[in-house]
């Protein structure tokens, strides 16, 4: 039999009834292929008139039964759905129609769901004939109590997260949900949500807003995502939050709603950064200590190179330069080992390997620097901090060597803000043996050495006669040094 809607079936079922205004058996023929139970009741003697094959498959009852008790159906329906068919069966006899739904419980033990409903067979029997038709919708029962429970159990557990959880357009133009912690993240009302999907990204920091804007309207629709962002609310309270998407699909491939997973995780970061600042307190002290104990082992070796200097005068200007150079590395780490010591600064070291080197040619240099003056600090590369004191200490030592004892030497150190550039200039009241400009690959052992130890990026070096006697000219550039002004 072709399959008809309900009203169809009750308006093929109400012309076969009352077909010339008779209720003969060929006019229901067609109702016994129904799947539907069908029958008619009559009001006048309150009994069953006809009813079809599915009724016996749907009551567990043969008509034959019901025909002769019409009492008999009214037993299988649950007690608490009984005032719900009562009233049904009173709208229809007042009215004409009713609907219904109610179960019942079959001599066999089974329980089922059925949806009734009652018209009116025209003028048959002075219009007391009603005609009933019996849908079995116990499957249909069943997949709604599935879907509530399945609902339930997924608002239990989306409303009682500390995560909001969202389903959104793929384009995120509509909030289809939202679980009740966006109020306690965003601190703002759900139901305004629902109403303006795109306002919670007023909330969003400025720097993030344009990667926040392209991920909800266009990336999440495509593939799974994950970003962090940062919101401002209580007042400009920064909070981070963790956002991951996945889009959803429908049969043909096509993404027809957007899943979406957004946590707070300001305090996790909070404790991330603790963390790493604890392991970056320890790892400084622990560097600390090192740079402390090579430092008084250099000193050590400084030491004893003083003692064999001062008991072999034919070798003191040799072990002289040995004390200072050893005396430049263990500065470093002087100053590296000094609580608090994050950059090593230009100005500490030159201060350092000036001092050094004086005490031990017991002479002075006059130290001038525009550092304070211009607000900026040169800050050495911990890479080329020991090549660079090196250098330092060549030039300063040289300096008190040849520049005579009538003169004090200078060291004059110039910032260049727009080029981030050191310019160093160590002079001495001596002069080139050849009268002429002289680079760091020529000259004795202490030009040479300079010339090897000078960083290969970042660092220049000249000696040039002046009217004021030799020059030495290092000028550092990143990423040797950096300034931080």
């Amino acid at each position: 039999m072709p399959y008809l809607s309900r009203r169809g079936k009750q308006k093929l079922l109400g012309t076969a009834m009352n077909h010339s205004g008779a209720t003969s058996r060929r006019s229901f023929a067609f109702a016994d292929h129904m799947l539907d139970a069908a029958a008619t009741f009559s009001l006048r003697d309150r009994r069953f008139h006809y009813l079809n094959s599915a009724a016996e498959k749907i009551l567990g009852i043969s008509p034959v039964a019901i025909l002769e008790n019409p009492e008999l159906p009214y037993r299988l329906v649950f007690e608490e759905d009984m005032p719900t068919l009562v009233a049904a069966l009173r709208q229809a006899e007042i009215e004409g129609a009713a609907n219904a739904e109610f179960r019942i419980r079959r001599d066999d033990g089974e329980e089922r769901w059925l949806a009734a409903r009652a018209f009116p067979l025209g003028d048959a029997d002075d219009g007391l004939m009603r005609a009933l038709i019996c849908e079995d919708i116990t499957e249909r029962k069943r997949i709604e109590q599935a879907l509530r429970e399945s609902e339930a159990r997924f608002r239990q557990v989306a409303e009682n997260i500390d995560q909001v959880f969202w389903v959104v357009a793929p384009d995120g133009s509509e909030i289809h949900y939202v679980s009740p912690a966006f109020e306690k993240v965003w601190a703002q009302p759900v139901a305004e949500l629902y109403k303006a999907p795109f306002k919670w990204m007023q909330t969003i920091h400025a720097d993030d807003q344009a990667l926040v804007f392209e991920t909800m309207t266009r990336l999440q629709s495509e593939r799974p995502m994950e970003i962090q962002f940062r919101i401002l609310r209580d007042g400009g309270k920064v909070r981070h939050i963790r956002h991951r998407s996945t889009p959803v699909r429908d049969a043909t491939g096509r993404v027809v709603q957007v899943v979406c997973m957004s946590e707070d995780v300001t305090e996790q970061k909070r404790l991330e950064r603790q963390a790493d600042e604890s392991a970056r307190a320890q790892r400084d002290a622990l560097v600390r200590e090192v740079h402390h104990r090579i430092k008084n082992n250099l000193q050590g070796v400084t030491g004893m190179l003083r003692n064999y200097a001062n008991r072999h005068a034919e070798v003191a200007d040799v072990i002289n330069e040995a004390i200072a150079q050893v005396q430049a590395v263990a500065i470093i780490y002087g100053l590296q080992s000094r609580p608090g010591a994050v950059r090593l600064m230009l100005s500490d070291l030159l201060k350092e390997v000036v001092s050094g080197a004086g005490q031990l040619m017991q002479r002075g240099m006059d130290f001038q620097n525009d550092e304070h003056s211009l607000g900026c600090k040169a800050v050495v590369s911990e890479i080329e901090a020991v090549p660079v004191a090196l250098v330092l200490n060549e030039l300063v030592f040289n300096a008190f060597k040849h520049g005579g004892s009538s003169c004090e030497p200078t060291l004059e150190m110039k910032i260049d803000i727009a080029k981030e550039r050191v310019s160093l200039t160590v002079s001495n009241a001596g002069s080139l043996a050849d009268g002429h400009t002289r680079k760091a690959r020529g000259g004795g052992s202490g030009l040479q050495l300079i010339h090897s130890l000078l960083p290969r990026r970042g660092a220049h070096f000249e000696l040039v006669d002046s009217a004021a006697g030799v020059e030495a000219k290092l000028t550092l550039e990143p990423p040797v040094v950096t300034l931080k002004c």
